[in-house]
């Protein structure tokens, strides 16, 4: 088992936010190379996504090799008008093949996927059952995907509640670190369907993003990120290297923050 430079276990929750998400594993790549190995991972969206297929034993860079393949490409490319079902079966079988046994009980690394439950109006951290179905839920952003239903209740994106799902972490006697792929900065102009739909979903987030963040031992905004968008699907490589260089150029803070 890999070790920590640290005496407690190590948390990390992984944010959505579409394509950006690939930024992720290029700072699992870094934390990794400095001997950093997360002992369990929550995330949202995207994030749920990378953390799934890094806690069922994928290295980082077998997942960037994933996340280029053409059947990820065109489940995630910008389509306001599509065939939901399509789309989520596609997901489904995408998921399926990657993680076939479909399980959370199999994960190398314990896995918590948060979901926002339409129904009660709240986020839910799920960590058993139907993985797959779970992970689909929870990436499922209103308009672009349809809503997962799962025992009579309606879910779709975690993001929406929550995007950094820290609390499955806290108060465990570990330390926590939170990556943040969500863009805030001030726009000159916003124009377009598409321009309007993403800026507003990206607000939304980051209200409940900001100050999840700065309750974690580290939190590390991915700031070079934010000119991305959240469906630039074939920039993978691109926000990997981004994700690295952001996670290398802060590795001391970031030790320092888990010591």
């Amino acid at each position: 088992m890999q070790e920590n430079p640290t005496m407690q276990k190590l948390g990390i929750a992984l944010a959505g936010g579409g394509a950006r998400a690939s930024a992720h594993i290029g700072v699992l790549q870094a934390l990794n190379e400095n001997g950093v190995f997360p002992d369990e991972i929550s995330g949202s969206s995207a994030g749920a996504m990378i953390g799934a297929l890094y806690c069922h034993g994928y290295s980082p860079l077998e997942i960037l090799e994933l996340s280029m393949q053409e059947e990820f490409v065109r489940i995630f490319k910008w389509q306001l008008i599509t065939r939901e079902w399509s789309r989520l079966a596609m997901l489904k079988r995408l998921l399926h093949k990657h993680l076939p046994e479909n399980s959370f009980e199999v994960m190398k690394i314990p896995f918590h996927a948060c979901l926002t439950n339409l129904n009660k109006g709240c986020s839910e951290y799920h960590k058993s059952g139907d993985l797959t179905t779970c992970i689909v839920a929870s990436c499922a952003v209103p308009v672009i995907f349809k809503p997962v239903m799962m025992n009579n209740i309606t879910y779709v994106d975690g993001g929406v509640l929550n995007n950094l799902p820290i609390e499955p972490l806290q108060n465990r006697n570990m330390k926590i670190m939170g990556v943040s792929i969500c863009p805030h900065e001030e726009l000159e102009q916003v124009k377009g369907i598409r321009e309007i739909s993403e800026r507003v979903f990206q607000l939304n987030v980051w209200s409940n993003t900001k100050y999840r963040l700065k309750q974690c031992d580290v939190g590390l905004e991915v700031e070079d990120s934010f000119n991305y968008g959240m469906f630039d699907v074939k920039k993978s490589e691109e926000l990997f290297k981004i994700g690295y260089d952001c996670a290398i150029k802060k590795m001391p803070e970031i030790l320092s923050g888990l010591a």
